[in-house]
């Protein structure tokens, strides 16, 4: 080894000490000591939209794609809908006049127009269209209320602008009526009263008593007649509404005259039946005789009863003339008692006399008062608004369609395809669990990232020691930064065995340790361990001389000076290859004999990279992890999903190994946007910019 240490101490890079210990004092700060709440808000939403716009782009072929189909399907849409034409009517719809001033100071009177409205488009007036026009029985009615199909709308597109003669329609004058029974009449009678309903919109101004009916219709001739056959038959529905209410209003006041009059009649002929019954024709005369008589009964009663005081006074009891008095007084006062009852009977008859008369009154006074009203009675107005229309312009054909507006349904069918196609990308990309940027490295893992190597051409060859053939390119930058993140993760101890391992094969560790053995070897002696006895590669990208390898070395069959040689391209950089094949990898690394040779091979080199198994196939690299200073994951950009990466990190935190640093591999730095590759590490477009000079 000394021989192999005095063939490159002249290899050594000088160092400036002012500028590595300012560089020591940057690294050695803490590192909360910038805190993430003083930057500005500005570069969170700047991050945020070049993500949106990088996805747009990763995407913009599929996003091309479906908006093409969205515009083709937009064309197809437009061309094979059928031209539906508005039929349009104006009219003037005012309340009666009884009511109209009323309805002047009636902040309600918007409800008038509104039930005008709902009148205009309700069942029974389109029943009255459908029977006006004899709809239920015209042949061809079908087609002018259901639109043909897509396929032939596109026919009588094309014929329309061919002028050929695709469709060749049956003639329909010679075929013959069809017979509908009378459930089928009901039936078709009802859809088109459904179909009318559908068919009318009704709008009226603000500030004006006119009021809009629209009709539409595939057939412009066909919009017009219904159009203004529906004003007609809203207007004589409103006619045979007010007759009908005039007529009911008639008949309920001839129903209720014809019961007073009986009523009347009734009580007069209890009236009489009385009189007669109890003699009382003249019952102002009978009343003034029999107070008369009650008067003089009463005065003749006096008289006895002082007659009988005096003769008691002169006479004695016995005497005759006493007897005589008594028996005057006794009479006077029968006479005056049946002249009082008779009278207190004749009170009777009069109270029961003067309920009959007031009840005939009353009855005369209803009966005259209703008869009054039915004469004078506005019979065209029943308590109720009558609408007062009239057609102020009557609907003609349309000259032109208003469905569709092709132009709008194209465009509206090119956005549609549009932002279906970005949100494809991004349920894509949402969807997609591979690693994209260092950022979401950093994110996802929680693990510092040293950097991000870009992805070489296919056709590039040699690789893995492209580090020392371009050493101003991008991908030397990429490897000199995880180099200086390496070296300054631990100011005061910096590593200086470093394990190179990955989830899975084929992430590109062993092209990122060999780059990264040759960096190192900028600084110092560096050796390039192959521990990876399953898959070797380096001995396959590194020509040497060497007759054995690791698996010799640490067997004890070989010597230093027979397994590691030194790199001809850099002369700091020496190799070991894994040597043959063993049978029991984990055991040969797990070894004393391994943990002993390592140590030795400290003292001989400043620094040691050592290429092993992945994480997850073998276990290779939780045996390494415990004999070195750190341990670097490959983590390959769009193929590493974030199950994997966590994997294969928990199983070597299960062996208590830490993981020192991430490295995205094979990135993409051309399709990235700056904040996620060069731009974000700061070395990209500098290193570019070079390599062009």
């Amino acid at each position: 080894m000394n021989d192999l240490g005095e063939h490159a101490s002249g290899a050594s890079v000088d160092s400036n000490p002012g500028a590595e210990e300012s560089v020591k004092a940057w690294f050695s700060k803490p590192s909360g000591t910038v805190s993430q709440a003083t930057a500005p808000l500005s570069d969170s939403l700047a991050v945020t939209i070049g993500g949106i716009v990088q996805t747009a782009k990763d995407n913009r072929l599929v996003i091309i794609l479906i908006m093409v189909l969205g515009c083709i399907g937009g064309v197809l849409k437009a061309f094979s809908e059928t031209p539906v034409y508005r039929a349009s009517l104006t009219m003037a719809v005012e309340p009666s006049s009884r009511n109209s001033r009323q309805s002047l100071f009636d902040p309600y009177a918007y409800r008038f127009y509104e039930t005008q409205y709902e009148l205009l488009k309700s069942r029974s007036v389109a029943e009255r269209v459908v029977d006006e026009l004899g709809l239920v029985e015209r042949e061809s009615v079908q087609r002018l209320l259901v639109p043909p199909s897509t396929l032939r709308s596109l026919a009588l597109e094309a014929e329309r602008l061919t002028g050929l003669d695709l469709i060749a329609d049956a003639p329909i004058e010679n075929a013959p009526k069809q017979q509908l029974t009378e459930l089928q009449k009901r039936n078709k009678r009802q859809w088109l009263t459904q179909v009318i309903q559908g068919g009318v919109s009704v709008s009226g101004g603000d500030k004006t008593n006119l009021v809009n009916v629209t009709f539409n219709s595939i057939n412009p001739e066909f919009a017009a007649e219904i159009a203004n056959t529906l004003v007609s038959a809203y207007i004589d529905e409103g006619l045979d509404s007010q007759l009908n209410r005039s007529q009911q209003t008639t008949r309920w006041f001839a129903q209720r005259i014809q019961d007073l009059r009986v009523a009347l009649d009734e009580s007069q002929a209890r009236l009489q039946k009385f009189l007669l019954d109890e003699n009382l024709l003249d019952t102002s005369r009978n009343e003034q005789i029999t107070t008369a008589e009650l008067q003089s009964l009463n005065t003749e009663f006096i008289a006895a009863r002082a007659n009988l005081d005096e003769t008691a006074k002169r006479y004695g009891a016995r005497h005759p003339k006493l007897e005589e008095a008594r028996a005057e007084y006794n009479a006077a006062k029968s006479r005056l008692d049946r002249a009082s009852r008779s009278l207190s009977s004749n009170r009777e008859k009069q109270v029961k006399l003067e309920l009959l008369e007031r009840e005939v009154k009353r009855n005369t006074e209803f009966y005259e008062a209703f008869l009054s009203k039915f004469k004078e009675a506005d019979l065209s107005s029943s308590g109720t608004q009558v609408a007062s229309a009239r057609i102020v312009d009557r609907a003609l054909a349309p000259s032109a369609p208003v469905y569709p507006q092709k132009q709008r349904i194209v465009l509206m069918w090119t956005i549609g395809g549009l932002f279906l196609g970005l949100g494809i990308a991004f349920l894509r990309e949402q969807l997609d669990s591979t690693f994209k940027s260092g950022r979401m490295v950093e994110e996802k893992l929680q693990l510092p990232l040293f950097g991000v190597v870009q992805s070489m051409p296919e056709e590039l060859e040699n690789v893995e020691q492209h580090y020392i053939e371009n050493t101003r390119s991008v991908f030397a930058e990429a490897i000199n930064h995880i180099r200086t993140g390496v070296m300054y993760s631990d100011v005061d101890n910096p590593p200086h065995v470093l394990v190179v391992t990955s989830s899975v094969q084929s992430e590109g560790k062993t092209t990122l340790a060999s780059n990264l053995a040759l960096s190192y070897a900028q600084l110092g002696r560096t050796l390039l361990i192959d521990a990876d006895l399953r898959r070797p590669r380096i001995k396959h990208i590194m020509e040497t001389s060497a007759t054995a390898g690791l698996v010799e070395l640490v067997a004890g069959v070989a010597n230093i000076r027979q397994s590691i040689v030194q790199n001809p391209n850099e002369k700091n950089l020496f190799v070991l290859n894994s040597g043959s094949t063993p049978p029991n990898p984990l055991e040969l690394l797990a070894s004393d004999r391994f943990s002993a040779l390592l140590d030795k091979l400290k003292r001989e080199f400043e620094y040691i990279i050592i290429d092993t198994a992945p994480v997850l196939p073998a276990s290779d690299a939780v045996v390494l992890g415990r004999l070195c200073d750190t341990l670097l994951m490959a983590i390959q950009s769009d193929r590493t999903t974030h199950h994997m990466a966590r994997d294969a990190i928990r199983r070597l935190n299960a062996s208590n190994v830490s993981v020192g640093g991430l490295i995205l591999t094979q990135a993409n730095i051309k399709k990235g946007n700056p904040y996620q590759y060069g731009g974000y590490y700061g070395y990209g477009a500098y290193a570019y910019v070079e390599d062009k000079k």
